[in-house]
């Protein structure tokens, strides 16, 4: 199997020199779906897990040959500040990276805290290149939908009680209250499994919202009925709630904007898709899998408003104790990583609470960077937010809405993911995540490109 990793990743730089980091980036997402099913294969090597990184780093690179500047200004165009407040940033991470080697003595745990703070920063900046070229974002988009779909097919399989080895989940499967254990299907787990067909769900929902051709879009529309329904058959409800709040934030939005007449038309496509689901429902599980699925319909039916509020307040009060116990300068980079089987461990911090902390977003940053850090780390996210507010404005106005329905989708589908990541972080260490949600918040960064495009060729068929 290393010799297959090899191969991979050995190909990875021939379509990168052949096609570019465009190529390179469409390998990259097929890598992605590809390693967990390599790493069952190999035993449950937690190494194997980094194929797809390694294949985004050459993505990168391919990219950063092609263009010789960083492009800062035209990245932050609508808030210069953030070009000063970045290099400080990399300052404080590597700060704690230091902090974290001294405290804990593996330079393995500290490489991996610095990627999960720094590698969205790169997917980002991809994300800016791949949101300039709207017809490459769809590409993106429909490669990570199909894969996908195909390894959803697993987890539906997985979920009809089909005995595979390449479905068990990897090291010991966590025990879900009132099921036992998820469906994961090809993906190692059933939280992993749950995020990336609540992934699938969103992509395909907003190439369907975006659609021109009817069949297209009712094509897209089904898929998104579909993934969103296996994301039950995870038990991870989060997954579901990722779906249900950028669904709502994309049709909230699409109700008040410009384009109401179509909004009509679109409902309509979803309640036929809705309906056709359901009408095939039967069609597809028999009787004893349909009584198999009712545990996972229970789980579901308790992702209540009250279940809602409580997961946040749980993740108040991670973030509570995680800056009684992180003090100014935090136990660095890397401390509140889910480190699974990998053998690396945090026991010398002496917390026996760091687990706890770690698991709400905002008491792992804390517990991190501590809260010093921390208070910097989010004076940088209200400047991003107004960066973003800023581009929010000129695009509903300067940019096409066929162009900028699509980056308003992807931006939404970030939000959703940063209200789960508040509640539950340890999911978003993984790297293939981390590249997807840079990659996804990035493509907004090009609304000034694409308004520069649109009113220079606007200017140009007036004269």
């Amino acid at each position: 199997m290393i010799l297959f990793a090899i191969i991979l990743i050995a190909t990875a730089v021939l379509v990168s020199a052949e096609y570019g980091w465009r190529g390179a980036l469409l390998y990259t997402v097929a890598v992605g779906f590809l390693q967990d099913p390599i790493r069952k294969v190999a035993e449950g090597s937690t190494y194997y897990g980094g194929l797809a990184f390694a294949c985004f780093l050459i993505t990168f690179i391919a990219l950063k040959s092609a263009n010789r500047y960083w492009y800062a200004t035209y990245l932050f165009w609508t808030n210069q500040k953030l070009i000063t407040l970045l290099p400080i940033f990399y300052y404080l991470i590597g700060f704690q990276a230091l902090n974290s080697f001294a405290r804990i003595g593996d330079i393995r745990l500290s490489i991996i805290g610095m990627l999960f703070y720094t590698l969205p920063l790169l997917a980002l900046w991809v994300g800016f290149h791949l949101g300039k070229n709207q017809l490459l974002l769809r590409e993106f988009l429909t490669v990570y939908v199909v894969f996908c779909s195909l390894c959803a097919i697993s987890v539906l399989l997985d979920a009809q009680g089909v005995q595979n080895p390449l479905f068990n989940e990897v090291g010991k499967g966590l025990d879900i209250t009132g099921i036992g254990e998820g469906n994961s299907g090809l993906w190692r787990t059933s939280e992993i499994a749950g995020w990336h067909l609540a992934a699938g769900a969103c992509f395909s929902f907003i190439l369907g919202m975006t659609s021109k051709n009817s069949f297209n879009q009712n094509t897209w529309f089904f898929l998104t009925i579909g993934l969103t329904f296996l994301t039950t058959t995870t038990g991870r409800r989060k997954a579901l709630g990722i779906v249900i709040v950028f669904i709502a934030l994309f049709l909230l939005y699409y109700s008040f904007s410009s384009q109401k007449s179509k909004i009509f038309r679109i409902v309509s496509s979803i309640f036929l898709v809705i309906i056709l689901s359901v009408s095939s429902y039967g069609l597809i599980f028999n009787e004893s899998s349909q009584q198999d699925l009712g545990k996972y319909e229970e789980r579901t039916a308790t992702l209540t408003l009250d279940e809602s509020q409580n997961r946040f307040n749980s993740g108040i009060q991670r973030l509570m104790r995680g800056i009684e116990i992180a003090g100014p300068f935090g136990f660095g980079v890397g401390a509140g990583t889910n480190t699974g089987n990998t053998g690396i461990s945090t026991s010398s911090l002496g917390q026996q609470s760091l687990g706890y902390v770690a698991e709400g977003g905002g008491g792992r940053i804390v517990a991190e960077l501590g809260y010093l850090g921390a208070i910097f780390f989010l004076y940088i996210i209200i400047q991003l937010s107004l960066l973003y507010y800023r581009n929010f404005k000129l695009g509903l106005v300067e940019v096409p809405p066929d162009q900028f329905n699509i980056l308003v989708g992807l931006l939404f589908f970030v939000i959703a993911n940063a209200v789960s990541f508040f509640q539950a972080a340890q999911l978003y260490s993984d790297l293939f995540v981390l590249i997807i949600l840079g990659i996804s918040f990035g493509c907004f960064l090009a609304v000034p490109i694409l308004a520069s495009q649109f009113n220079r060729t606007k200017n140009s068929l007036v004269r």
